[in-house]
């Protein structure tokens, strides 16, 4: 009797069958295969064959994205795309991620939708939340919508805000226990007293975020459990840090210009009551004093810094810091200051080029230990210095290196 012929398993073709494998895969690998695709495409898959009529309706990420194609088609018609999405999809099945993206174009999007919200979209994203959604990230291109209704989930993990206006209430995460990861970008925060949450573990700030508070007070950022800290952005007016006990990581960019020279030399008030802290103590630094790898940064005269400094904290769990220019001027203050209130610090690095250029050339400085300073961390075994070229500044600094028994 003849062998057999391999055929079918469940209605699916044998991957040996040199036939149409991807229909050999179970519906739990297809759901995560469409999760990859653009929505309106993981819908268009119902059309290819019976098994797939449904499959769209239980993908484990959606990605609903306008303005990005080459003919968008109209919001009445993506509106609608969007409500009878979330309306036939699956309730009971697991919605792991999701991305929605809106590209402000003149001739596809007015304004007026999002700062009104006739989009819907608030009512979108508490029902894409009800989904029980872990990661979400909410991006609005070009524009800025306002984000209101308080987020609640046990399910939530990981939430990027990108182009949203946010206020005090969203701000209060202390509905999202399992909230591990929270990035902010482009966006704008209206009297937005404090963020807080007891499980966050990274936290970023990018491109401009805006902290709109007057000059009555400033927002204050209470997450205990914090790992990593990334303040990157051009911001008005300065978040206070409270203590972060678990901090590792952390990168401060000092604000814009026009901010340092209002922010601290036109306060009248010596205290803040709704911070809670003194404007003649340390309110920025002092909440970075438990990492164990920091990069000061600043794109002007380091004022934001020198300022914290003359309080300075000691920041006795330091192994790595990295500074530029800032700290060089006047006459070392900063970099002095840092280096003695850094008892274990073990490796430093100094950028000494403009923001604009790169550096070319990159020295490894190491003590010898006959001329050790007293003055600085006695773990320190390696400072770095990169610059474009050599010039007065980098001169003065690798003189300066010198007096602490540092060559090359």
């Amino acid at each position: 009797m003849p062998p057999r012929k391999k055929g079918k398993v469940d209605g699916a073709a044998s991957p040996d069958a040199g036939g149409d494998r991807i229909r050999a895969l179970p519906d739990d690998a297809l759901h995560h295969v469409l999760s990859f695709l653009p929505a309106e495409d993981a819908v268009r898959t119902c059309l290819l064959a019976r098994r797939w009529r449904h499959l769209w309706k239980s993908a484990t990420g959606l990605r609903i994205w306008f303005g990005h194609g080459n003919e968008p088609p109209s919001m009445e018609k993506f509106q609608q795309f969007v409500i009878h999405l979330l309306l036939l999809r699956k309730r009971d099945s697991s919605l792991h991620t999701c991305g929605l993206r809106l590209r402000y174009q003149t001739a596809y999007l007015d304004s007026h939708l999002l700062d009104d919200d006739k989009l819907g979209l608030n009512i979108w994203i508490r029902h894409i939340v009800d989904c029980e959604v872990r990661i979400l990230r909410l991006e609005i291109e070009d524009l800025t919508f306002r984000f209101d209704l308080p987020l609640v989930s046990q399910h939530l993990t990981k939430l990027a805000l990108i182009g949203v206006a946010l206020t005090n209430n969203l701000c209060n995460f202390s509905n999202c226990p399992n909230l591990e990861h929270l990035e902010f970008a482009e966006s704008e925060f209206y009297w937005v007293r404090e963020i807080s949450s007891k499980s966050l573990k990274h936290l970023s700030f990018s491109h401009y975020c805006d902290f709109d508070t007057g000059s009555e007070w400033h927002t204050l950022i209470c997450t205990p459990s914090l790992v990593s800290l990334r303040l990157d952005m051009h911001f008005s007016s300065l978040p206070v840090l409270d203590s972060i006990p678990s901090l590792k990581e952390a990168f401060l960019r000092d604000p814009n210009k026009e901010c340092i020279d209002t922010e601290y030399y036109t306060c009248n008030d010596d205290y803040d009551e709704q911070a809670g802290y003194e404007y003649n103590e340390c309110i920025h630094l002092q909440g970075l004093s438990k990492a164990e790898n920091l990069t000061l940064m600043s794109d002007y005269n380091g004022a934001y810094f020198r300022r914290d400094l003359e309080w300075c904290p000691t920041f006795n769990n330091l192994r790595t810091l990295l500074l530029n220019e800032w700290c060089v001027d006047p006459d070392f203050y900063g970099l002095k200051c840092i280096l003695k209130h850094s008892p274990v610090l073990e490796k430093l690095t100094l950028h000494l080029f403009t923001k604009v250029s790169q550096h070319r050339v990159e020295m490894i400085g190491r003590y010898n230990q006959m001329e050790r300073s007293a003055t600085i961390s006695e773990h320190l075994k390696e400072i770095g210095v990169k610059y474009e070229v050599v010039n007065k500044k980098v001169y003065k600094v690798l003189k300066f290196l010198c007096t602490f028994g540092i060559c090359k």
